[in-house]
């Protein structure tokens, strides 16, 4: 009797079938949806459509209210899903397939379900430490064709360079005028417009050839537009006095048809009528709501501009595009009904990591199916960059929101503040005594502060990132990460926080900072030890200030140097 015979597929109603035949009908359009455990043998492939069915149902659905209908269907798969994960133990060579399985639950828990925290931390430290020891038993002409690749990937973008910043520069004459008026604006297209030769480049492998057409436009303003839309909506919970408010208001004026952009009969007219003056609410863009507005309708008739020539697979593309983009904040108002004291910066954690999915990496995979498109590639021949690029986004954000917690407490989702909220209680009161006064970003001064008074949530930010990067990303990938970590949070110069007042801090000898790191974590931590992972931690703390004595004491290990300046965050703790 094989494996697969043991197990016995549940009964389906004929609504479920449907639904089932609907969701099939989701990843065949859209596979890079799909899970994918890397397994060849006949559970595995089975547990892998299971799951990728689960999960779609999940994701796929406009509403966390909705997982209510579905929860029988749910469970039914739930129950296939654990036949099988029992079954893949005795199959043969499932052990990449066992790993990318319990590496997907832990990133994707069902939303509503119990909190199992010391649980859920021993899993993700058990399964990053699989994945540190699978990188580190790489043979020798693995880890030769993935260098070669990756130095095939540089040298192509840095032949390319000129034509992307001609086609940049084209492209920009398409923007609206107010983007370029207003800094704040300018700042977050600039930051946009390095996403794409990145994406055209390390993603696509070069594949739409040399980059002289301007198609790829309708990507960038769309990208811009989502950004902007998702601030817009942000900043009206704060003037309509929460999530709640907000989300009755933009519900009744929106319309789930994905021929047309959403939210198309917004206007200010509605928000006044809510008692929001969109004259006098200042956004963090320093700029007030209404002239948010006014930017995102010229954004929008450009975008109708273009897409009035277009075919109908992009018109789908980009539509499908921005509706998903607007739901993801109905899910947000939705959810903070359920969150602590209904605040949208106290979500329950596997809401969060549902909610994110959707926010970071759909966002991000139907983007890339666009870009794809507008490139004249067809996005089914790219699943696995599709996919894998998802994840970057979310990866991302960790350390994205991380920088901005001033900014979002008490206003809007972020992976940092609901870990806190979740997890570390007090992290999150000192959290909200030390920032909630002022609404500024943290700051390159503030930086060490937090790593130490918050420690918890910021290690917890990292372990989350780094399972992310070593489940998923490519060398590449695993480069841009570690850097934008130190642009980020992991170090003083260049980074993207606000410099902030002088200080002296910085003058201090490493082993002084270092010493004065592990004094404070001994000194506020109830456990009685510092383990490998608290001094790497504490190590990276004093690396922020400044690295050259943390250089110095590693040479001639010129390797442990690299690797410290370069990949520090997939380093192990060990190393």
């Amino acid at each position: 009797m094989t494996l697969l015979a043991s197990i016995t597929m549940p009964p389906f109603t004929d609504d479920e079938v449907a639904v089932l035949r609907h969701i099939e009908g989701v990843l065949t359009r859209h596979p890079y949806m799909c899970a994918d455990l890397g397994g060849s043998g006949p559970v595995a492939k089975v547990l892998e459509d299971v799951l990728s069915t689960r999960l779609a149902l999940l994701h796929t659905e406009s509403s966390a209210r909705e997982h209510g209908e579905c929860a029988a269907l749910l469970g039914k798969l739930q129950g296939w899903e654990a036949q099988l994960a029992d079954a893949l133990i005795d199959e043969r060579d499932s052990e990449l397939a066992r790993l990318r399985y319990e590496t997907t639950l832990l990133l994707h828990p069902e939303p509503h379900m119990q909190e199992t925290r010391g649980t859920t931390a021993v899993h993700v430290a058990r399964v990053t430490g699989a994945w540190e020891q699978r990188r580190g038993s790489r043979s020798s002409r693995t880890i030769l064709s993935e260098r070669v690749q990756q130095n095939r990937d540089f040298f192509r973008h840095g032949a390319m360079l000129p034509f992307y910043w001609g086609r940049r520069r084209r492209i920009r004459k398409l923007f609206p005028g107010v983007v370029f008026e207003e800094p704040a604006l300018r700042a977050t297209l600039f930051a946009i417009e390095q996403i794409g030769p990145l994406v055209d480049n390390f993603a696509f492998k070069g594949a739409g050839g040399v980059p002289m057409s301007t198609s790829v436009a309708l990507a960038d303003i769309a990208f811009l537009y989502m950004q902007l839309a998702d601030e817009f909506l942000d900043e009206l919970a704060a003037a309509a006095g929460g999530h709640d408010t907000a989300g009755r208001l933009v519900q009744a004026v929106y319309r789930n048809d994905t021929s047309k952009r959403p939210l198309c009969d917004l206007s200010l007219a509605h928000l006044r009528q809510a008692g929001v003056d969109p004259d006098a609410h200042a956004t963090k863009f320093g700029i007030t709501l209404s002239k948010l507005f006014d930017a995102l309708d010229q954004l929008a008739v450009t975008i109708d501009e273009l897409l009035a020539d277009a075919d109908d697979a992009i018109v789908h593309a980009t539509h499908l595009f921005l509706h998903h983009c607007f739901q993801t904040y109905l899910d947000e108002a939705e959810l903070c009904g359920t969150a602590r004291a209904r605040r949208a910066d106290q979500l329950h954690l596997r809401d969060t990591a549902w909610h994110f999915y959707r926010k970071n990496n759909m966002v991000m995979m139907l983007w890339l199916d666009l870009r794809a498109r507008l490139l004249g590639l067809e996005p089914a021949k790219h699943v696995t960059v599709i996919r894998r690029w998802g994840y970057l986004l979310s990866a991302f954000q960790i350390f994205d929101d991380l920088k901005d917690i001033a900014l979002d407490l008490g206003k809007q989702p972020s992976y940092p503040l609901q870990i806190a909220a979740n997890d570390f209680p007090a992290e999150f009161a000192w959290l909200e005594q030390r920032f909630g006064a002022d609404r500024l970003p943290v700051t390159r001064d503030e930086v060490p502060e937090v790593n130490l008074w918050a420690r918890g949530t910021v290690q917890q930010c990292m372990r989350w990132s780094r399972l992310i990067a070593l489940a998923h990303f490519d060398n590449a990938l695993l480069y841009a990460c570690d850097q934008r970590w130190r642009k980020s949070w992991t170090r003083r110069r260049n980074s993207f926080n606000p410099r902030g007042s002088a200080t002296t801090e910085a003058q201090a000898h490493a082993v002084d900072r270092l010493l004065r790191t592990l004094l404070t974590i001994r000194g506020t931590d109830p456990v009685p030890t510092v383990d490998d992972e608290q001094l790497a931690f504490a190590l990276d703390a004093t690396a922020y200030e400044g690295s050259w004595q943390i250089y110095l004491a590693m040479f001639p290990n010129i390797r442990a140097m690299y690797r410290f300046a370069t990949l520090r965050m997939w380093m192990t703790a060990e190393e």
